[in-house]
């Protein structure tokens, strides 16, 4: 297999958790030949860290190098650079959120050429438990509900046992917040960094809560919102929505195909070093739950329980598949689609599947905040 000649645009906290680490363990198939971070601290000690001397501050400057790929990891709209990489004829995995509305991400569907790969990071679908789990929902033949919840603990609480290299511009606030206060100030520094004007043509609104709310679905909830689409297939449409703690809390109740109905909800808990994340699939005669570690705790396995009756007995199993890390499974699905020209399992056309969800899902919040 042909090495990558790889380019990373962000080297913030994920990038320095989970993909250098493994760019750089499968050196077989990846060359890290130049990194891009808008904080000189950080870019400086990573290219240390690596032995990479070709640094940029911008990203353009950094698409100008002899590349054969680029990998899209910094934080906001990825839209931009994405377009930008696929004009300079580059290979390109691109962490989610592709973009932050429907008409950004058609044109990068528009922009796409056939013998480059474009991949979007959803590195759940390359969870060799999730990937059991949503196997065993699709076989269920009396799916009646589904109920998913993700109790978000903050990042900072589950990144502190990674020496990771934080700009001032990204360091963690000193002292903690609650109640009104913290849903307040968390509102205001996500309105202040965020695009606003994209925010509002997402969401039709101008609602602090739902704007609030619709960055927190594209960058957080897409992944699981991308994950009961692989097990259920396509919401036929959103039902009810609601939002509430400044948007750092929301739930919506999705319709899917055969009369299923799902409950979804998303929570922010910053101070707890709790992470939870539970999708529940009941049938008449079985259930199936599907156990997300957090994303920032390597080689954690997805567990997946599995309850049926046996006669006139309860038989509950639980699976552990694999303790493979998705992220590194992410990054050799990504060469090797270099290699065979194949499609990868998460396209742009996904995303924009997903996006339509979580579109309607603001668009519906917004109705019934107004």
């Amino acid at each position: 297999m042909t090495r990558l000649r790889t380019g990373v645009i962000g080297c913030g906290a994920i990038a320095q958790m989970m993909h250098l680490p493994y760019l750089r363990e499968l050196a077989d198939r990846y060359q890290i030949c130049a990194l891009c971070d808008r904080d000189p601290t950080t870019l400086a000690e990573v290219g240390r860290q690596y032995s990479v001397d070709r640094l940029f501050s911008a990203s353009d400057e950094l698409l100008n190098e002899p590349l054969d790929a680029v990998l899209i990891l910094s934080s906001g709209d990825h839209a931009p650079d994405t377009l930008a990489a696929i004009e300079r004829g580059l290979h390109v995995l691109v962490e989610k959120p592709l973009s932050y509305t429907l008409r950004e991400t058609d044109a990068v569907i528009a922009a796409q050429r056939p013998d480059r790969t474009l991949m979007v990071g959803m590195m759940k679908q390359y969870d060799p438990g999730y990937q059991r789990g949503a196997a065993l929902v699709r076989e269920m033949r009396d799916l009646r509900y589904v109920n998913a919840t993700t109790l978000e603990a903050g990042g900072a609480v589950y990144q502190a046992h990674h020496a990771i290299v934080r700009g001032q511009a990204n360091r963690q606030p000193a002292g903690k917040t609650f109640g009104a206060e913290m849903f307040h100030t968390a509102q205001q520094g996500i309105l202040a960094s965020q695009p606003i004007d994209l925010l509002k043509e997402a969401t039709g609104s101008d609602d602090p809560t739902v704007l609030v709310a619709y960055f927190l679905l594209i960058v957080s909830s897409i992944h699981d919102i991308n994950a009961l689409r692989g097990a259920l297939g396509q919401p036929e449409g959103v039902l009810t929505a609601s939002a509430w703690a400044g948007g750092s809390s929301f739930t919506a109740t999705l319709a899917y195909p055969g009369d299923v109905r799902a409950n979804y909800t998303w929570t922010l808990l910053p101070h707890i070093r709790s992470y939870s994340q539970n999708f529940h699939f009941y049938g008449s005669d079985e259930y199936v739950k599907i156990t997300f570690p957090s994303p920032y705790l390597k080689n954690t396995p997805t567990l997946v329980d599995v309850s049926r009756m046996a006669g006139d007995e309860l038989e509950e199993t639980r699976i552990t598949v694999s303790y493979e890390e998705a992220f590194r499974r992410e990054l050799i699905e990504f060469a090797e689609c270099v290699e065979t020209g194949r499609k990868p399992r998460t396209t742009a056309e996904g995303f924009r599947q997903d996006l339509e969800i979580l579109t309607a899902i603001a668009r519906t919040l917004a109705k019934t905040a107004s």
